[in-house]
Parts: C-alpha cells; sequence; structure tokens
C-alpha cells in the first residue's frame, strides 16, 4: 500500500499488521533514512528494507543500517532493479517469521516443560505417598486413592501429548464450513442440557482437525463454567471500512460466546496459561490448547464479556476459504 505521508505511515504501523517496510528517498528526506529510524525505534521487529532514490556510497548504506534498516536495495528507481526489490522485501520477511516461530517455539517449550514438570509430578507424588501407606497400614482403601491419581496423570498426558502437537504449524490448510464443524464438534463434546446455537456463513482456512480441537476445547470449556443449561453462540467478525481507507486488513474471524457466568477482567490474561484452571478437576490445557491452535495458524485469541454477560472468545486474523 503506498503512503506518501510520514504521519499515515506511523499510524498504519501501529494499527495494522504489517509484514514489510519500504521507505524510499535521501539521506536527509523525510521518507529516507530520518524515517527509517522512527519506524526502527516504534517498531524494533519490523523489517525494513531502504530503497534510495539516488546510488549510495559505503558510507551512506552504513548509515542507513545504522538507523534501522533490514537491507538497502540501491538505484531502486531503475525498472530493472524491480526483481531485486521483491527478493530484498520476500527475504526480509521470510527472516522476520523465521526468528519469530523459532521465539515462539522456544516459548512453547519452556511453558511446556514446565507444565509436564508441575503438573504431572504431583499426582504421582500422591500415588506414591498412598502406596506407602498402604504398605505400612495393610490398608487397601490408600490402593484406590493411588489409582485415582494414576487416572489423572494419564488424562494429564494426553492434554500434554495434544499440546505438543496443535503448537506445531500446519504445512497444509483446507477451506473448512465453520457451522458445519461447530455442529458437529458439539456432537463429541459431552454438553447436558446444553443448547449451540450458530449463526456463522463462511468458510475458514484452516487445518480441519486442529480446528476441531480449538472449538471442542471452547465448547468444553463454556458447558464446565456455564453449567449443563448453558446457551453457547458462534458467529462470524467481519471487517469493518471507514470512509477514508478500506480497512480490509482489520481483524475478521469468529467468535464462540456463551451466556454463563462470565471470566473476571484480572482472570482473562491468565485463562491461557498451561495448568490454569479454576476447577477441582481441570487439567488447566484446554485453553492453552485453544491459543496454541491460533497460534499455530498466525490467529490471534482473546477473551472479553460477552453481549449476554458470559465470556466471549475471539479468533481473529483467519482467511477466508472462499
Amino acid at each position: 500500500e503506498p503512503i506518501a505521508d510520514t504521519d499515515a505511515a506511523l499510524r498504519i504501523l501501529r494499527d495494522t499488521p504489517v509484514d514489510c517496510l519500504v521507505t524510499a528517498g535521501g539521506l536527509t528526506d523525510p521518507t529516507g533514512v530520518p524515517f527509517v529510524e522512527t519506524a526502527r525505534g516504534r517498531h524494533p521487529k519490523l523489517p525494513i528494507v531502504f530503497c534510495p532514490d539516488e546510488a549510495l556510497d559505503a558510507a551512506a548504506v552504513e548509515d542507513a543500517f545504522e538507523a534501522g534498516a533490514t537491507d538497502v536495495a540501491r538505484s531502486c528507481g531503475e525498472s530493472d532493479r524491480t526483481p531485486v526489490l521483491v527478493r530484498r522485501i520476500s527475504n526480509a520477511v521470510a527472516s522476520a517469521r523465521a526468528v519469530a516461530e523459532a521465539e515462539r517455539q522456544r516459548q512453547r517449550l519452556e511453558a511446556f516443560t514446565s507444565g509436564v514438570s508441575h503438573d504431572l509430578r504431583n499426582p504421582l507424588t500422591v500415588a506414591q505417598g498412598r502406596i506407602d501407606v498402604a504398605r505400612r497400614e495393610g490398608d487397601v482403601g490408600h490402593v484406590d486413592d493411588a489409582a485415582v491419581a494414576i487416572d489423572r496423570t494419564f488424562e494429564l498426558i494426553d492434554d500434554l501429548l495434544t499440546l505438543a502437537k496443535q503448537g506445531e504449524r500446519p504445512q497444509e490448510l483446507d477451506s473448512v464450513e465453520l457451522s458445519d464443524l461447530a455442529e458437529r464438534c458439539w456432537a463429541n463434546v459431552a454438553t447436558g442440557d446444553a443448547t449451540l446455537v450458530v449463526d456463522a456463513d463462511r468458510r475458514l482456512l484452516a487445518h480441519p482437525s486442529r480446528l476441531k480441537q480449538l472449538l471442542e476445547n471452547l465448547f468444553r470449556n463454556a458447558v464446565d463454567h456455564g453449567g449443563d443449561d448453558v446457551t453457547v453462540f458462534v458467529g462470524d467478525i467481519a471487517p469493518m471500512y471507514t470512509t477514508t481507507r478500506a480497512e480490509t486488513d482489520l481483524p475478521t474471524g469468529f467468535f464462540v460466546e456463551d451466556d454463563g457466568r462470565g471470566i473476571s477482567p484480572d482472570e482473562r490474561e491468565d485463562v491461557f496459561d498451561v495448568g490454569y484452571t479454576t476447577e477441582k478437576d481441570g487439567t488447566g490445557f484446554g485453553l492453552n490448547i485453544v491459543r496454541e491452535v491460533a497460534n499455530a495458524h498466525g490467529w490471534a485469541v482473546s477473551v472479553s464479556e460477552g453481549a449476554r454477560g458470559g465470556a466471549r472468545f475471539e479468533i481473529t486474523g483467519v482467511e477466508s476459504g472462499r
């Protein structure tokens, strides 16, 4: 998107996800190196390709890099330089995405290992203690308690294995009809007297089995916290448009909302953490799996208060499956 005004460009960088900034101009031109420095100060990880109007010497190129340019494509005003610029942009974006993915995987690994060590140790410690008591006292009733703790361990292992798989970036995406998949996912969850209302008319580009896991976990969470008679709503999130700019890159996606008791504001960031649960029998992995599925697709997930007072989960950044 070409922008001639630097203030407008900064507003777009602030409000809109951008893959790469290409800035043209000279060393002192407002759209040249000074703007590179300003943009870099506000967006430390953004790929920036500096495309000067004139040929630069080695010192000038060094100035551009010191200002924060990711790369410099010289003499971009010449038409035969366009393929060079295309390659520079592609390389800068690919490199930034690789770094971001590596950091995401590192954070996942830290959270995963922390969850394994903490959440598996507790029930195994209980089981070991009960077995020791049973040996000393000859009371087989303690063996039953140990068996419950071991069953809990197997439940945690299943969730941990699911969590490990969901964080991997899917290689192939398919066009999925949201309403149809939601209905099928609802049938797979123990929902009691709960009700599902689907008002969605779109296809999503997603990995079907991963999206299925996301929806089932959100449905299960709504029933567990909202009660057997809760009503769960699934709908589209459509882009908005302004009179000054067609905001086609504003958040699009879908939501899952219920009319239960909701989630307090001070808990909304914590609910996605590994092991976080307010239920006695919860494993604390359900919503973390939701976030991992979303992140693996490049989506964003957030929680807020719904129109009916319950919890509203929004998944945005979803591409249309047409």
